[in-house]
């Protein structure tokens, strides 16, 4: 049985002013034919779990295309075009065999010209193959799924778990159900159900736990396939913007619908419960100076990388000048100019730079300080990227800029950061700190479990804040929860 496989993954801030060309793909991750396979044996990925399962199954995947970048604005047309192109032209040149098409998609993909590319390719993908074969795919949990998602893929899965631990376990239930539709040729029942809501990304983990635990309850039902919750990408201006859920069922619509609607059910009754608890940012000073704990981990969701954020805004550096902070270490500000700069300096050089507000001019003004240069790196380090695989992380040019007891990363290009081996390698010993502030979301509470006394999340400036009353949305269906007032004989009607 031969199963063609791709990756295209984005998450797509449409407020951020900095967009995602291929460039940035090829820096990140961009692959094409059998260097995908070698690539992901070694990831905690889902193609690394279909893998496992292909072996034993007897399936022979055949790999087109696997791309992602970190997140950011819009993915340019050029680029999109370009990853499409590839993934179509290996799918049409193999669809006589195909037996079956597996995807690994985000979900909360935008372009410049697309608000549903997931949809599109699955579109364009059903136009070359017909109906006759399955379509499966995996989506990240801060999907905005969409009716043509649904309408073309005969199932979606998405991750369960955020810090996104469980890629590679998508996978392999992804990869068991394509097995077993191919072998007993059954098109499955899919019915999606969108809650008029806008989740945060960086949501709490205790309305996820019982989700998941309605998950488990249902796949434990036989005539249930899959289930699945998304909590949405709510920085994402488009149409189908929002938290949904799925349920696949075997043959049963009427029995997949009803689940659906009790499962959407749930969730909307949650949906005060997602957003995080976050003080302001004197209130968060003041508990770490209070506090005999260190390090105390200060969390940046609103200028947070994986968010697509711009990861310049230096609203933690002006805050910790204001209130003579010292101590801490912020990691990191993405500032190619300033870094120049300091490598031009050299070591133990004192200079006055501007720092950051210059790729987010909207959230952001530069800080000029005055300070000593104390590390000049390449910007490499071993350590675990967003999927919690080992690898090399390249930020490129990186410097150790200290500033009246503040150390300030200042790194060339976006990159996984929330590794406490980042700070180690430029000769920071995170426990020696007393404040750690990482432009980050979730990801931390794996990696500095061991480290972090505490963990404090703020709700900061940036193009990831989840302050949505202040965002210019155009494109959104209204009402929609928190920006109306919406109850639930409101919801129903709309339904």
């Amino acid at each position: 049985m031969l199963v063609a496989v791709g990756s295209i993954c984005h998450e797509s801030n449409t407020f951020s002013l900095v967009k995602t060309d291929l460039k940035c793909f090829q820096e990140y991750e961009l692959l094409l034919d059998e260097d995908i396979l070698n690539y992901h044996r070694e990831k905690n990925s889902e193609l690394k779990g279909a893998l496992e399962v292909a072996e034993n199954q007897g399936i022979e995947l055949v790999p087109t295309i696997s791309a992602s970048a970190i997140p950011s604005g819009p993915v340019t047309t050029v680029a999109f075009k370009f990853l499409e192109q590839n993934l179509l032209e290996r799918i049409q040149k193999t669809k006589q065999q195909l037996e079956g098409i597996l995807l690994f998609l985000h979900g909360a993909m935008v372009t410049e010209d697309l608000d549903d590319p997931e949809g599109y390719l699955l579109r364009r993908i059903r136009e070359i193959t017909g109906n006759a074969i399955p379509v499966g795919v995996t989506l990240d949990h801060h999907a905005n799924v969409s009716p043509d998602m649904v309408k073309y893929a005969d199932f979606l899965i998405g991750y369960r778990t955020h810090p996104h631990i469980d890629q590679s376990k998508v996978g392999q239930q992804a990869a068991h159900l394509m097995s077993f539709l191919m072998k007993n040729k059954i098109r499955p029942v899919m019915c999606m159900r969108k809650l008029p809501a806008l989740l945060p990304g960086e949501s709490s983990p205790k309305p996820r736990a019982k989700l998941v635990q309605r998950i488990k309850e249902l796949e434990r039902k036989e005539e249930i396939l899959s289930a699945s919750f998304f909590i949405g990408y709510s920085l994402a201006d488009i149409k189908e913007v929002g938290s949904s859920v799925l349920v696949v069922a075997k043959k049963d619509e009427q029995l997949a619908q009803f689940e659906t609607d009790r499962f959407a059910q749930l969730m909307w009754d949650m949906r005060h419960e997602f957003t995080l608890d976050a003080p302001t940012i004197d209130q968060g000073i003041d508990q770490a100076l209070t506090s005999s704990d260190r390090p105390i981990l200060f969390v940046d969701t609103g200028d947070c990388f994986w968010a697509g954020a711009a990861g310049d805004v230096p609203f933690f550096l002006r805050s910790f000048i204001r209130r003579k902070v010292k101590n801490a270490v912020i990691a990191a500000i993405v500032d190619p100019d300033a870094v120049d700069k300091c490598i031009e300096a050299g070591v133990d050089k004192s200079l006055t730079v501007k720092i950051g507000g210059k790729m987010d001019q909207i959230n952001a003004k530069p800080v000029t300080v005055t300070g000593t240069v104390k590390v000049i790196s390449e910007g490499k380090y071993w350590g675990k990227d967003f999927q919690f695989t080992e690898r090399e992380i390249d930020m490129g040019p990186t410097v150790v800029f200290e500033v009246n007891g503040i150390d300030i990363i200042l790194i060339s290009q976006g990159a996984s950061i929330h590794d406490p081996a980042m700070l180690r390698s430029l000769h920071i010993e995170p426990e020696d700190k007393k404040i750690i502030v990482l432009k980050d979301g979730l990801l931390n509470l794996i990696t500095y479990k061991s480290v972090a006394r505490k963990t404090l999340f703020f709700n900061s400036p940036g193009f990831a804040n989840w302050d949505y009353s202040k965002r210019s949305y155009k494109k959104i269906p209204r009402p929609i929860f928190p920006l109306d007032d919406l109850n639930l004989s409101s919801w129903r009607k709309n339904q």
